[in-house]
């Protein structure tokens, strides 16, 4: 009984076990939930695609949608998510009591550049074994900039561009990569967008808030697959495609003040006229000035009948002629809108932009307007099959005076012609009394010059993948219809004397029309190939390419019209009508290939080549071959440094060598090699011209393409996680077969044919340091720099070894564009000084320039002007900038957000125009305020010498006036702040960002005195250039 009794208290015992059991399971059931949540970056944009799984159960998850949005069920309050995605550190996020999970992803550094867009492909970086630099998208974003040109100032090493002034649509912009190619002129980086290659002008004109990613081929092995084309370097711009989820819309708009950075400050009317009398004197010549007009000056008399001419006045104007004519602030605004999303087989992206920017002066057309369209699709056709198209439009309208601006224009008048002539007579008419009087009926009715741009651009790209495992194939399709239009307009305004018109500006109307179209066609057929095994890691392209180009520029012009006011071509007279048209077409046929291998990721090896063919060259020369060679060690994946050096992240070594071809820019005709008849007219017999037919030059026959040998040596080294990452690189650059015309007696007549015989040499190196950093849960931050050097050395060039005064762009043995004067000692103090200094000028004085006597032959000359023997000359530098830097700093926390970017050059030297330096070097061209400190026996240290008409000899080049263009440049900043979510979805938005921006708000440079006339930026030979702008704005961004 008793074990009976047992067995049965054992078996209830097990039963009430089991019946709780089951009580605590279907409670614990209960509590399983289901969850939602968002998933937003640093800025508080949703992530889509984020991979959310359960830890533990990798198999049960989630992604995010288009818009950073997640549901999971099943979960309990111990569930922990594994949150991960490319670009970002992966997180673990328990769910507690929370029904809703906000999580906020951290950038992973490491991860951020780990696929870069390199020459008809992609690639990681940590593969890569090229010179190849990104600019970071948000780099250009939400800045007040005439175009994506100039936003790229700074941004990356070796990337160089360049401003000559500052007027709306007429910057006239520069770029290089790694400095000079060739001495035959500039060569262009070659800009392929979506694949395909494009005008470089595109840089100028396409819409910066429509791009994706912005990678720089420097070097041979990542530029070679570009063969002849790629000698400038080559920029590769992506631009953005639509995302799978929700469709979302995109709102940015700024509106901004510009004023102008630097206008010099003009005398007094009294200042002046007493600077011009003593000028005068010292040159040994009567006074601009006399007693009486003195007196009516010092009294404020604006105006008097002329007591020698009654028909004419005399003016004693005393309004700065700036302040008429020139705004202090004027006006920027941009506005972008943009819809993207789709499904994961057909997704798209429609953006529009518009972009204005008022200029300078307050009458008359000076204006930038850009309209930017663009309608990117991506299309699935079946599961191995899809087409990416991508159209974009530019409509871009320039409006200037007929009448240039800088150099003898506008900006001329305005600085440096007589203060005492009004724009108006008193009677209200337009002044016709000196030359600055036009200025205002030059700009006010004399006409326009307005460029209007419309381009057209397609690319598409049919893709098929995997039809055999690891092989994908594409065909694109890219295609450039581009018309620009120019219509100039010299409009006749009469200018008055006190009765009647004196005189005219424009005197003879005119009216011109020009239209140019290019057309450029595009094909590719590319094959890529992908395969592993084991720890080997194989990858091939091969490729196919064509390529047309066409353009046509017709030109037609008339003048006297019967009509001022309606500009036609058919009112002008038939005798004065003229046209032309200019054709320039080519083609070229590529072949090539790539090739990489890899072992284990550790051991790296790549090898391009390409065969180009060109209409350019002849026929039996025109297939040229572009090889190069690379490899890296991925020093970071060997065990004896992964275990010991566990903080270093990566540690890369790579080295490459290739060669490149010079196709691009102006160093090789269309037609070169043929024999080319010109047209004239300038043959006079009897009393009408001839035309006649001539031939202007010789064919160069054996010519072929400039060939860039490039040698590069780099690392690339990440710390901390790749939190701080440091690359440098160092090159050199031999153009072994450069263009050079030969040498041959001046009485052949006709210019001469080019061989391949010259040499320019070029090296330099680069830097680029980055750091990402978290302080807390709510402060992210970063910063980092760019710094790079170039320098180059003329080998030969048909012996060309003249030394001269001022710039030489061409002397063996030295670089490019060097610029020679004389060194200066002060001033002399006295007339016996002179005497017994070396002999300079019959017209120096006591307060001119005193030259350096280099040579102790007791004259300051040249010498014979060449290599052997320059006198008393001496290198006063390049124009060629050296030591580029860029600095960028910013951080994020509590919905704010700060950014500044920092711009400038170490070292240049640049000229400036003597007659824009010196005082009245011809009587018209007047002192300025700055020339108030000129030399007096009691002011010996004065910034200028005496003051002296036509000073010719003061003014010629000299270390005095070859100005340090070092500068630093406050190119960016800008502090936003986005408003809590909470807020803006009540209103149906999901973000809303407002900010505040300054461009070019600070410089600091060694010009000193003369940062008011001239900017660091300047060109060589800067003569009164239209200036630069500084510019503040306020902004928003929105997303709904």
């Amino acid at each position: 009984m008793t074990k009976i009794y047992s067995k049965g208290k054992s078996w209830q015992k097990s039963l009430w076990i089991f019946v709780c059991w089951l009580i605590f399971s279907s409670t614990a059931i209960a509590q399983t939930k289901t969850i939602t949540g968002n998933v937003k970056d640093a800025k508080g944009d949703g992530v889509p695609g984020v991979a959310i799984s359960v830890k533990g159960t990798p198999t049960k998850g989630t992604t995010t949608d288009g818009n950073g949005k997640f549901s999971l069920g099943g979960v309990d309050s111990k569930t922990v998510l594994r949150v991960s995605s490319i670009g970002f550190e992966t997180q673990e996020v328990s769910v507690g009591n929370k029904s809703v999970v906000e999580i906020s992803l951290e950038e992973n550094a490491a991860s951020l550049e780990e696929v870069v867009v390199v020459g008809y492909g992609v690639q990681k970086k940590v593969n890569m074994t090229g010179a190849v630099s990104t600019v970071d998208s948000k780099m250009i974003e939400n800045r007040p900039t005439t175009s994506l040109q100039s936003a790229l100032q700074g941004t990356s090493p070796g990337l160089i561009v360049t401003r000559t002034n500052g007027q709306p649509g007429n910057e006239g912009l520069g770029i290089q990569i790694r400095g000079a190619t060739t001495a035959n002129g500039s060569v262009d980086p070659l800009i392929i967008l979506d694949g395909v290659t494009v005008p470089s002008i595109t840089l100028q004109t396409m819409n910066q808030n429509d791009i994706e990613s912005i990678s720089i081929l420097k070097d041979a092995a990542a530029a070679a697959i570009y063969g002849a084309q790629a000698a400038g370097g080559v920029i590769l711009i992506t631009s953005k495609k639509g995302k799978n989820g929700k469709v979302t819309f995109d709102y940015s708009g700024m509106s901004g003040a510009d004023w102008a950075a630097n206008i010099p400050d003009r005398m007094t009317l009294l200042e002046e006229a007493n600077f011009s009398n003593l000028a005068r004197k010292n040159s040994g010549s009567g006074p601009e000035y006399s007693d009486f007009e003195m007196e009516q000056i010092r009294n404020n008399v604006p105006y008097l009948v002329n007591p020698a001419d009654t028909t004419q006045w005399l003016f004693f104007n005393q309004e700065p002629l700036a302040k008429q004519v020139l705004k202090d602030y004027t006006s920027m605004q941009m506005h972008n809108i943009s819809a993207r999303g789709g499904t994961d087989k057909l997704n798209f992206l429609i953006s529009g932009g518009y972009y204005n920017k008022k200029g300078l002066f307050k009458v008359g057309p000076d204006q930038l307007t850009r309209y930017n369209l663009r309608v990117n699709l991506g299309a699935k056709l079946t599961n191995k099959l899809s087409l990416d198209t991508r159209i974009a439009y530019t409509n871009e309208l320039t409006e200037q005076s007929s009448r240039g601006a800088s150099g003898q224009g506008l900006i001329y008048d305005i600085y440096r012609l007589r203060t005492r002539t009004p724009f108006f007579t008193p009677k209200g008419q337009y002044n016709g009394a000196g030359s600055g009087a036009t200025t205002y009926a030059n700009l006010a009715e004399g006409g326009y010059d307005n460029r209007s741009r419309n381009f057209f651009d397609g690319t598409f790209t049919f893709k098929l993948e995997n039809l055999v495992k690891g092989l994908t194939l594409r065909s694109v399709a890219g295609t450039q219809y581009r018309r620009g239009d120019r219509y100039i307009f010299n409009r006749t305004v009469p200018l008055w004397g006190r009765y009647t018109v004196s005189r005219y500006v424009n005197q003879v109307n005119s009216y011109s029309i020009s239209n140019e179209v290019t057309k450029n066609l595009n094909l590719q057929f590319l094959a890529n190939y992908d395969l592993k095994i084991n720890k080997h890691t194989f990858g091939a392209l091969l490729g196919y390419q064509w390529e047309d180009f066409r353009y046509v520029n017709t030109t037609a012009g008339a003048s006297n019209m019967v009509s001022n006011d309606l500009p036609t071509l058919n009112l002008g007279d038939d005798k004065t009508k003229t046209n032309s048209e200019a054709i320039a077409t080519y083609a070229f046929q590529s072949v090539f290939g790539r090739f990489n291998y890899n072992y284990d990721d550790k051991y790296l090896l790549e090898g391009t080549m390409r065969q180009d063919e060109s209409s350019k060259l002849a026929e039996d020369g025109r297939i040229k071959i572009f090889p190069s060679v690379s490899a890296g060690w991925n020093l970071h994946r060997e065990s004896w440094m992964s275990e010991s050096l566990q903080f270093i992240s990566e540690f890369k070594l790579r080295g490459s060598w290739g060669r490149l071809g010079g196709a691009l820019g102006s160093t090789l005709g269309n037609y070169d090699y043929v024999n080319q008849l010109n047209r004239g007219s300038n043959l006079v017999l009897g009393d009408s011209r001839t035309s006649f037919i001539f031939q202007g030059s010789l064919p160069s026959t054996n010519l072929s393409w400039e060939t860039i040998e490039t040698t590069n040596g780099g690392f690339d080294i990440g710390l901390m996680k790749n939190k701080l990452q440091v690359s440098g690189d160092y090159y050199v650059k031999s153009n072994k077969n450069m263009l050079t015309p030969q040498q041959l007696p001046a009485t052949i007549g006709i210019a001469t044919p080019r061989k391949n015989n010259g040499e320019l040499k070029s090296w330099g190196w680069e830097l680029e340091v980055k750091y990402r950093g978290k302080i807390g849960d709510n402060f992210s931050y970063n910063i980092g720099g760019n710094f790079s050097d170039n320098q180059n050395e003329l080998v030969a060039f048909s012996n060309r070894i003249v030394v001269s005064r001022g710039n030489n762009s061409l002397i063996e043995g030295y670089p490019l564009n060097t610029i020679w004067g004389y060194q200066t000692a002060g001033y002399f103090s006295s007339a016996d000084e002179v005497k017994a200094w070396a002999f300079q000028d019959n017209r120096t004085g006591a307060g001119d320039i005193k030259y350096v006597d280099q040579n102790g032959d007791k004259q300051i000359t040249v010498g014979k002007g060449s290599k052997a023997d320059y006198g008393d000359l001496l290198l006063l530098g390049s124009s060629a900038p050296r030591y580029l830097f860029g600095f960028n700093l910013g951080f994020e926390t509590h919905g704010f957000d700060f950014s500044a970017f920092i711009q400038g050059v170490g070292k240049r030297t640049f000229l400036a125009g003597s007659e824009s330096v010196g005082p009245l070097l011809v009587t018209w061209k007047q002192a300025m305020g700055i020339h108030r400190d000129y030399w007096t026996p009691e002011n010996p240290n004065a910034l200028f010498p005496r003051p002296f008409v036509g000073a010719t000899h003061n003014f010629g080049t000299s270390d005095k006036w070859a100005f340090n263009g070092q500068y630093a440049r406050l190119k960016n900043i800008q502090l936003g702040y986005t408003l809590p979510s909470v807020l803006t979805k009540k209103i149906g938005v999901s973000k809303a960002r407002v900010y505040v921006s300054g461009q070019d708000i600070l410089t600091v440079s060694a010009m000193g005195k003369f940062g008011t006339l001239f900017d660091p930026e300047s060109a060589n030979n800067a003569d009164n250039d239209y200036p630069y702008f500084s510019t503040a704005s306020v902004g928003v961004n929105l997303s709904f």
